[in-house]
């Protein structure tokens, strides 16, 4: 608002000052619209704290409420540069001892040399299959493979176009090409363990190339790239390295493996073989006591977090009052969580209370956990899983777990429907209403103001003009 400071120059008048007096008691409504408007966002703002700890809240106690985080479980080695395991939820605390005789491999062959990958080899058809090579001049197709039939036609007749055709057929044997000495190869790989030997062999074309003789047997054309181990058959790859299985013998027991990492031989454990063991390696499967220690923790420093904030918004103190302070909101959430942590699961064997299993409410509201209650539970964590997700039975809320009822608590509070963005909406809506009040006291003020000021300058003219006048009379009486 624009102000004269001019005005009262020839009246002795001073008003601005008296303008801005009587502004300042104009101002009082929008004052206190301003005051309202502060107290709101505070209490916006508290609620917005609530909701994200109540949320932290209620996402420990749907971790807790679950079945996959109550039994981690480590697996040591004493040999871990040979042997490791990785134990799931669903193993078994133990020792074992295991040894590795033998690493499973996949079979290699290699092609004799060719001058370049752009050597044309030939036409014809490939039939590669799958299976095992039992004793020379033996294999046996795998168990419910079917063989696979690879056209070489004129577009695939190179080196590079027999690897990528083979690639494509997508058999469970992978290509390449290696290049050394200016001579290129083709070498052929199959998957891990003994079942997965390879054998390749040909149909020759007839005419389409000069190697093309329709011979399938001799090492020209296609069938250069022929490796039949059966009896009699066709070798003319170099077998570089056999297929075969992983050999080790677990708790004395010899057992065989496809993979370097079998699982299931020990329930809920995957092992992996790194290299061949010069001794025994002993593995231990154990409880992660401190994984679930950090269950409890977390449980408590959540809850705690949120106790805190809801007492210190919610006090009642004339010297330092909350933001919340009497808001049935927030004080109904402070009983109702506190109120949760009373009584126990019924049907459930010990400990069916949180007291029992050390997570003790202290006179303040918060919680604390004693050791000496919690740290002989942890080996059975199962008894501690039970008291915070045992599930419904029947109609009775008692037999939930505790984890399950501050899940759907605070669940409940935090939805998009929930008291809290009730709450939340109604205080935006108080917001705007206020602005639209101060807009609105704004604009009497800007007026209000511009009527005094016309109207104190008009009087303050007035008055210089009369004080003119009586200097001029009292100088024509002689009285100046």
């Amino acid at each position: 608002m624009p102000s004269i400071t001019s005005t009262g120059v020839g009246s002795g008048l001073d008003v601005n000052s008296i303008v801005t007096s009587l502004m300042a008691l104009e101002k009082r409504p929008l004052n206190l619209l301003q005051s309202a408007a502060s107290s709101i966002q505070t209490k916006l703002s508290a609620f917005g704290s609530l909701k994200s700890q109540l949320s932290s809240l209620g996402d420990i106690a749907k971790t807790l409420a679950g079945s996959t985080n109550w039994n981690p479980l480590r697996s040591d080695s004493s040999d871990s540069a040979s042997v490791s395991a990785t134990a799931a939820s669903t193993a078994v605390p133990g020792k074992h001892t295991l040894e590795v005789s033998q690493l499973a491999q996949a079979q290699s062959l290699a092609s004799g040399p060719f001058d370049a990958p752009t050597t044309v080899v030939g036409t014809g058809t490939l039939r590669l299959e799958i299976g095992t090579t039992t004793a020379p001049g033996v294999f046996n197709a795998k168990s419910g493979s079917t063989p696979t039939t690879i056209t070489i036609d004129a577009s695939k007749q190179t080196l590079a176009g027999v690897r990528d055709a083979i690639n494509a057929a997508g058999a469970g044997v992978s290509a390449s090409i290696v290049t050394s000495g200016g001579k290129s190869r083709l070498v052929l790989k199959g998957s891990d363990g003994a079942d997965s030997s390879i054998r390749l062999t040909a149909t020759d074309g007839n005419g389409v190339n000069t190697d093309d003789d329709g011979n399938s047997t001799d090492a020209a054309g296609l069938s250069a790239l022929a490796w039949d181990p059966a009896a009699g058959g066709v070798k003319n790859l170099e077998e570089t390295q056999p297929a075969q299985d992983a050999k080790f013998t677990l708790n004395g027991l010899k057992l065989t493996s496809a993979s370097n990492n079998p699982a299931e031989v020990i329930a809920g454990v995957t092992l992996s073989f790194k290299k061949i063991t010069t001794a025994p390696v002993d593995l231990t499967v154990a409880i992660e006591t401190a994984a679930v220690r950090k269950n409890i923790n977390d449980f408590v420093n959540a809850y705690n977090g949120l106790n805190t904030l809801l007492k210190n918004q919610t006090l009642a103190d004339t010297a330092n009052s909350g933001p919340l302070q009497g808001d049935s909101t927030a004080t109904s959430m402070l009983y109702a969580m506190r109120s949760m942590l009373q009584g126990s699961v019924s049907g459930l064997a010990s400990p069916s209370s949180l007291s029992a299993a050390g997570i003790e409410l202290q006179r303040d509201g918060s919680l604390k956990v004693n050791d000496t209650k919690l740290t002989p539970l942890l080996s059975t964590p199962d008894k501690l899983a039970k008291l915070f997700n045992q599930a419904q039975s029947g109609s009775d809320p008692t037999t939930r777990g505790f984890g399950l009822r501050f899940k759907e608590w605070a669940g409940a509070l935090t939805a998009e429907t929930g008291i809290l963005a009730t709450r939340t909406t109604g205080l935006g809506e108080s917001v705007k209403r206020n602005q639209k009040q101060q807009d609105a006291q704004q604009e009497r003020l800007e007026r209000t103001e511009k009527r005094l000021r016309g109207q104190y300058q008009t009087l303050d003219s007035k008055m210089s003009n009369l004080n003119a006048q009586m200097a001029q009379l009292k100088a024509s009486l002689g009285l100046a």
